[in-house]
């Protein structure tokens, strides 16, 4: 990109993530504009209003007109459906269809610049665990999981837009993000007293702070590095110590039937938290090493992961 950008369009920007990184950039004395669309009406953010101009619509719908009404230079691409949903068609066409118009937008307004935030969880969770993940290795998402198998979809397309418009493209793959806010499998799954632990098993997990990702983002929508990144902190945190260090109790049962069980619970709607393919991201390793992104950026997480998993002790009435 010839220069910083100044003016941005964030999808998403109602969201968890979404708010804190509008809320960065106009921060920024560099920003002129920041573009903010979510099919959510604006939130309260206290953000001077000549400085941001919300749009509320459904990332499906074409924003074309608006990115280049608005002479948007870099876009972060953050709506997305984070929680499981039975309803995959409808899921999948915010998360890949979705994806189809932010890029056909990106096209229309000539971005120099498009990020979008991933997640390790792409690797898939799998008994042949051997080391951290690195960008290089295949991605193979759980069977069943749609989170990371629409992630997958989405990253094809933003390397094949990268390709044929040569608009450098960063994809950020991110272990689960915690803060003040959290709300996802983790969190909820803590707000429970008494938490399966898949017998013989001891998990680590990376955790990364909603400020460090963030600044993550704010770094690629100002670099011209582009390709896929594991974004990552230092340090892991156990399940079983993680469960215990949020007050709550574990109960060890054998992975297979702890699969069969969540499976049997989904199918029949009892539980939407998560489909039986969830549950190996409790029983098989899927760290992630990295290493690229600190190197092609200088990058580095303030927090690491124990500090990240700290910060959502708020989120769930747990005292800090």
């Amino acid at each position: 990109m010839p220069e910083t950008p100044s003016r941005f369009a964030v999808t998403g920007a109602a969201g968890f993530l979404g708010q804190a990184l509008v809320s960065h950039l106009i921060a920024l004395p560099s920003t002129e504009l920041v573009v903010a669309i979510d099919v959510r009406a604006r939130p309260g953010l206290g953000l001077p209003p000549a400085r941001v101009t919300w749009v509320t619509q459904d990332v499906r719908q074409p924003m074309s007109d608006v990115f280049r009404n608005a002479g948007v230079q870099a876009i972060a691409h953050l709506a997305y459906v984070v929680r499981p949903s039975r309803a995959h068609a409808t899921a999948r066409a915010i998360n890949v269809g979705g994806t189809e118009s932010v890029l056909a937008a990106a096209r229309a307004c000539r971005a120099g610049r498009v990020v979008y935030p991933s997640s390790t969880t792409v690797y898939g969770a799998h008994a042949d665990y051997r080391r951290p993940y690195v960008e290089s290795d295949p991605v193979r998402p759980l069977p069943g999981f749609q989170y990371s198998v629409d992630k997958v979809e989405a990253e094809i397309l933003l390397r094949r837009f990268s390709d044929e418009t040569e608009v450098p493209v960063a994809i950020l793959r991110c272990p689960p993000v915690m803060g003040e806010s959290s709300d996802n499998f983790i969190v909820r799954s803590l707000t429970r007293r008494i938490l399966p632990v898949p017998f013989g098993a001891s998990v680590e997990f990376q955790f990364l702070h909603i400020a460090d990702l963030v600044v993550a983002l704010v770094t690629s929508l100002n670099s011209d590095a582009g390709g896929t990144f594991n974004v990552t902190p230092e340090g892991t945190v156990r399940w079983r110590d993680m469960v215990r260090s949020f007050g709550n109790r574990t109960i060890p049962v054998p992975g297979p039937l702890l699969k069969a069980v969540v499976g049997a619970t989904w199918a029949a709607g009892l539980q939407s938290e998560s489909p039986p393919s969830g549950v190996d991201f409790i029983r098989y390793p899927w760290l992630a090493d990295g290493g690229r992104f600190k190197t092609a950026t200088g990058w580095r997480a303030r927090y690491d992961s124990a500090q990240a998993l700290g910060s959502a002790r708020g989120a769930i009435g747990v005292p800090q």
